[in-house]
């Protein structure tokens, strides 16, 4: 931790430590299970979805990863439009906002779920 500006600044290692460290809970609880699609419900029960109240992912990845999900379950999968739909139904906050970014000279992300996380493997 380092003193900038009159702000402290930390490493991102160091804040990610510190939230895995911290005592609060950050479980997000779905709703609405009844009136959601069931190819979305098990989606988003499925082991690569990590739901936290700290995560954001954008809407395109997650409907990608989505569509992956079905093919391989041999689902029919839902259109992006219908997507969204169940996802807000569910509980995971559609956003529009300017602040997302891929990187330097990646397109900017102007859309994302908040509450929704993919996990790595």
């Amino acid at each position: 931790m380092s003193w900038y500006r009159g702000r402290y600044v930390t490493s991102r290692h160091t804040l990610a430590q510190w939230m895995t460290d911290s005592k609060k809970d950050y479980h997000f609880r779905v709703r609405n299970k009844d009136k959601a699609d069931p190819t979305v419900v098990s989606f988003v029960f499925s082991d690569n979805i990590q739901k936290d109240r700290r995560l954001y992912s954008t809407s395109k990845t997650i409907y990608n990863h989505y569509l992956d999900y079905c093919y391989q379950q041999d689902l029919t999968p839902l259109s992006n439009r219908q997507f969204k739909h169940n996802m807000e139904l569910l509980g995971f906050v559609y956003q529009k906002h300017h602040r997302f970014y891929v990187g330097y000279y990646g397109n900017k992300v102007t859309t994302a779920y908040k509450n929704i996380g993919i996990v790595k493997q």
